[in-house]
């Protein structure tokens, strides 16, 4: 491939050799190495390619061959050049398109998320673009391990998450299900403490002192496994106090207050067929609309969609298009019976059970109902649940000691 290039840029020709003794010639060619490639044997001679400064290196030798050379096809940049000299415009404007489309290469202008399903993947690019990655930045400046490691902290359904930078793009790669219930910084020394109110089921501690035991009951914020550790002596008197990143597992028993509902007279959207829209170019943050129609009278929704311009499938640039539509609608009622409803809002629950099961959280006991309330239908109760209760908290008074102690 870097051959190509440089024949490219060098230039090089196709060329025919015939006459008296061509054989003899082609013997003087490789003696004197002098490159040429890809040789194909005619009747009256032969068809070669060589480079632009070769091909004048063998001139000398055609007299004393008795033979003729001709150029059937020229290749390369400075034939280029020669062939559109009267065309400076066009070579200018060829140069500069190749030196703004760089300067583009160094920025990320667009953000591709795969994986996501419960999460909206419309809050993950807000969060990204208002807080870390901003469409414009340099790729330079993006750290990829640091988004990650805040991607997973804002988001908790977030198991597995990888980014890289392809192109002008930022590509977001990630995986939704039960992440690590412990999130803890190695070498940091805290406590674990209850995330909520529950009854202790299980209990594993594999660093630090239990606090609580099974079968008690504890408040969110109440600390299940310390970790500060007391050496006693033979008196029974602190001799020596440690701290340490406690680790563990807790369980515990909690409840969880159930409630949805379902219209039995709703209204549909019956959209008309005559609708309005406009387009809209953008380049960076201006943005120009050749022409605004009237909006439509009554209702309508408004939908917009947005072509970005891309050279590659990851190489976008800071302009495109905005096609926007306004389709009018009429609100037609409708009914369905309660039948329907308690069908509508039973999927609805088992889909909530789904997503627990999914997070490793165990279903003790189902105990909502559904009951029509006039013009609703309503599931109402409580799930019981048997789920970790466990949250890592740093032990900051410690670390603000050890941290002045360590500047001194």
């Amino acid at each position: 491939m870097l051959l190509r290039i440089l024949r490219f840029f060098i230039g090089y020709l196709k060329v025919e050799v015939t006459g008296f003794a061509p054989e003899r010639l082609m013997n003087l060619i490789i003696k004197n190495d002098i490159v040429i490639w890809d040789v194909e044997t005619l009747e009256s001679g032969y068809v070669f390619y060589t480079g632009r400064y070769n091909f004048l290196k063998i001139k000398p030798y055609l007299k004393k061959t008795n033979t003729k050379i001709k150029v059937l096809m020229k290749y390369g940049f400075p034939y280029f050049l020669k062939r559109n000299k009267k065309r400076v415009a066009f070579l200018v404007g060829f140069g500069i398109c190749i030196c703004i489309t760089y300067l583009f290469s160094l920025f990320v202008w667009e953000v591709k998320i795969d994986g996501e399903k419960k999460i909206v993947k419309e809050d993950i690019l807000e969060y990204i673009e208002k807080k870390h990655v901003p469409l414009g930045t340099l790729k330079s400046k993006v750290n990829c391990a640091v988004l990650e490691k805040q991607l997973r902290e804002q988001y908790d359904d977030i198991s597995w998450i990888t980014c890289e930078l392809k192109g002008t793009c930022l590509n977001i790669y990630l995986e939704e299900g039960s992440a690590s219930v412990l999130e803890k910084k190695n070498d940091v020394a805290g406590d674990i403490i209850a995330s909520k109110d529950a009854t202790i089921t299980k209990m594993i501690t594999r660093e630090g002192t239990p606090l609580v035991k099974v079968k008690q009951e504890v408040k969110k914020g109440d600390i299940l496994i310390s970790g500060t550790i007391y050496i006693y002596d033979d008196n029974n008197e602190v001799l020596e106090t440690s701290y340490i990143p406690a680790d563990g597992d807790v369980y515990g028993i909690t409840s969880l207050d159930y409630e949805d509902y379902v219209e039995l007279e709703y209204y549909d959207k019956k959209y008309q067929e005559n609708n309005k829209g406009y387009v809209t170019i953008y380049i960076f943050d201006y943005c120009v609309t050749p022409f605004m129609p009237n909006k439509p009278n009554g209702n309508y929704d408004t939908f917009t969609d947005i072509h970005k311009m891309k050279l590659l499938d990851n190489f976008y640039l800071p302009l495109g298009y905005t096609k926007t539509e306004w389709k009018s609608y009429q609100l037609v009622k409708n009914k369905r019976s309660e039948k329907e409803a308690t069908k509508i809002l039973n999927k609805r629950l088992q889909e909530k059970i789904t997503s627990f099961k999914e997070k490793g959280v165990e279903i003790i006991k189902n105990d909502v109902k559904i009951i029509r309330d006039g013009n609703r239908v309503y599931a109402r109760g409580t799930l019981t649940l048997e789920e970790s209760i466990i949250k890592f908290q740093e032990n900051l008074n410690h670390n603000i000691e050890e941290q002045k102690s360590v500047e001194r």
